[in-house]
Formats: C-alpha cells, sequence, structure tokens
C-alpha cells in the first residue's frame, strides 16, 4: 500500500514506499483569477469552507434530460502541483441537478473560462439567473508520478476484489 504524504512547510508529497519526492510549485495562498464583464467572483461562504461557489454567468434554463453547458466567466491560473476540482452544490442534487461528469478537473495549464456540464433530471423545466451559485471549486495538491510498467504487482490481502469485495453495506 503507498501512502504519499503531503507536507504544508515543505511543499513536497513524498512516497515512502519508492523514496521519489515529487515536488509542488504551490507557495502562499493566493491563486490569480480574471473574471468576465458580469461574472461573480468565486466566494467562501463561511470561515471553515473548503470550496469556493461558482456562480452562473447568464441565465439558464435546464430542460428535463438535456445537458447544457453553463459558463461561470472565471478563469483561473492555478499554481503547478495543484488542481481546480469542480462539484454541484449539494442543494442542486436534492433539486435533481447533476454535474454530468461527476466532478470537474481544471489542470493548471488551462486559462479558459470555468465551465459545468449540468443536466436536470426532473420532469419540469429548472430555471437558474445570472448570479445562482451553482458549484463549489476546491483546489488541492496533487502529484503526477511517472508510471512503470510491471508483469506483476505485490500482493494485498484484497488482491483483484473490487465492487462489493468488502460488503455491501
Amino acid at each position: 500500500m503507498i501512502n504519499n504524504s503531503y507536507t504544508a512547510n515543505t511543499n513536497t508529497f513524498s512516497s515512502p514506499t519508492t523514496h521519489e519526492i515529487y515536488t509542488n510549485t504551490y507557495v502562499g495562498d493566493k491563486v490569480r483569477i480574471a473574471l468576465a464583464p458580469t461574472a461573480v467572483s468565486p466566494v467562501y461562504q463561511t470561515a471553515g469552507s473548503v470550496g469556493s461557489d461558482l456562480s452562473c454567468l447568464d441565465r439558464v434554463a435546464l430542460m428535463p434530460n438535456q445537458p447544457v453547458m453553463v459558463d461561470t466567466g472565471v478563469s483561473i491560473a492555478l499554481p503547478q502541483g495543484t488542481a481546480g476540482l469542480v462539484y454541484l452544490r449539494s442543494s442542486l442534487a436534492l433539486q435533481g441537478i447533476v454535474l454530468c461528469n461527476g466532478v470537474g478537473v481544471i489542470d493548471p495549464d488551462y486559462r479558459g473560462n470555468i465551465k459545468m456540464l449540468l443536466m436536470n433530471t426532473c420532469a419540469t423545466t429548472i430555471v437558474f439567473n445570472k448570479g445562482d451559485r451553482l458549484a463549489q471549486l476546491v483546489i488541492t495538491p496533487v502529484i503526477t508520478p511517472q508510471f512503470t510498467v510491471m508483469t506483476e504487482l505485490d500482493s494485498t490481502n484484497r488482491a483483484s476484489g473490487g465492487f462489493g469485495s468488502t460488503g455491501i453495506s
């Protein structure tokens, strides 16, 4: 089992089983963004929030079972060693809205507007107005190790047990 760790003070990832070090270039707690003229800046709603709210740039109507690309009007310059993860707000899931790809991934070299592909699973049209909060952006450190092809991997108690292998509940 690989137990990767992240040390905030040194901004270094280490993988004790391979002794390889992955240096993260993220320094500090500020990330540069650009906003379209009428876009709403991402906002953390509470001091303990992990995700900052992303709002829709324009009014959008979600017809039943029709995926719609929704623009936030926010572009971001993520530091190397980080990724932006876009999650749907849980209150929208209660209304039958889904983020089609589950979680959006923003790479540190992407500079376009953050967009999300939403779908309404209900029988009636749902309308969101300009500025409505739809998703949350979580910025997290990542590692991008090199892959080594092996003829076999080390054994574990679980082995190749997948879905349901540890029980149903």
